[in-house]
């Protein structure tokens, strides 16, 4: 799971990269809160298949429980927070390129992404 985890989240970001700038070239162009959604784009499936894989059935002994929970909760906390960084730099008046709201978009799921790898490498080593 662990790969298959690491290699959707290569591909996410090489292919939301390249239609970021596809779409960036576009006029006029989008709205920053789409490229930012395109950035969450790139890692959400591979943060499902970690987290996915780190579910153990009802009843069976987690090894980690705590950080089971915060990398869970990470993605939900990450995408509020970026979400208030991109209306903030949005009505700031200043112009950003859109790569800029693009990494806001992966830096949101990057936290739970890389908490549910490492719960599911515990997990693998306990098993």
């Amino acid at each position: 799971m662990i790969t298959w985890s690491l290699m959707t989240g290569a591909a996410g970001i090489c292919g939301t990269a390249a239609l970021l700038s596809r779409l960036s070239s576009r006029q006029p162009p989008y709205r920053p809160e789409r490229y930012w959604i395109l950035g969450m784009a790139a890692l959400a499936p591979a943060w499902l298949i970690a987290f996915l894989g780190g579910i153990e059935p009802p009843g069976a002994a987690v090894p980690n429980k705590p950080l089971f929970i915060f990398s869970s909760a990470l993605p939900l906390l990450g995408a509020i927070v970026t979400d208030a960084v991109v209306r903030h730099l949005r009505h700031s008046g200043r112009d950003r390129r859109p790569v800029t709201y693009w990494l806001i978009g992966v830096a949101a799921l990057l936290p739970g992404w890389v908490t549910s790898v490492i719960v599911l490498m515990v997990k693998t080593k306990t098993s």
